[in-house]
């Protein structure tokens, strides 16, 4: 008898683990030339490699006051798609006029790995319903152009951003 419960211990206690590990593991395929990284330990090597843009916070500072305008799209008024799509043009990236077209750039990463140059996408529960955007610059703090205040500097953990936090993603430039 012992022994048998021995076994069932033994059977439960891999099946567990086994159904454990199969909900931690994400598989994703990535193209490297899709992106800039490769390797086992990527987020490592990224932040590792990773050159802070300094010509992105002198960019940024050409935007902060300027007025939001929905489907805004020079200095009168600018909307949040808008304002990232004008920073990366010093990069030679011609990134989509939409948020909602700008997420399905790049490789989404964890919001422990964000760098400076990221993008920082807000909306609905639901990956699907993007409405916000922001440049991510370190220290929990991003750049967007809100509906109150025109662009300006943000920090994640504000409670509106934070609720309405989706995900995150690293472009190549």
């Amino acid at each position: 008898m012992i022994f048998f419960r021995q076994m069932v211990f033994k059977f439960t206690s891999l099946l567990f683990c086994l159904l454990l590990f199969s909900c931690a593991t994400k598989t994703r395929k990535h193209s490297s030339e899709e992106y800039y990284f490769s390797g086992k330990n990527e987020w490592g090597n990224m932040a590792k490699d990773f050159k802070y843009p300094a010509e992105l916070e002198k960019r940024i500072e050409d935007f902060l006051g300027i007025p939001y305008v929905w489907g805004g799209n020079d200095n009168s008024g600018l909307d949040c798609s808008a304002f990232v799509k004008q920073v990366y043009e010093i990069y030679g990236l011609d990134l989509p006029r939409t948020s909602v077209l700008q997420s399905k750039l790049g490789i989404e990463i964890p919001r422990e790995a964000l760098l400076p140059g990221d993008l920082v996408f807000f909306g609905e529960a639901d990956k699907d319903s993007v409405t916000h955007v922001g440049i991510y610059m370190g220290g929990n703090k991003f750049a967007n152009a809100t509906n109150s205040e025109g662009v300006k500097y943000s920090h994640l953990d504000e409670s509106f951003f934070f609720s309405k936090y989706l995900f995150a993603k690293r472009l190549n430039f």
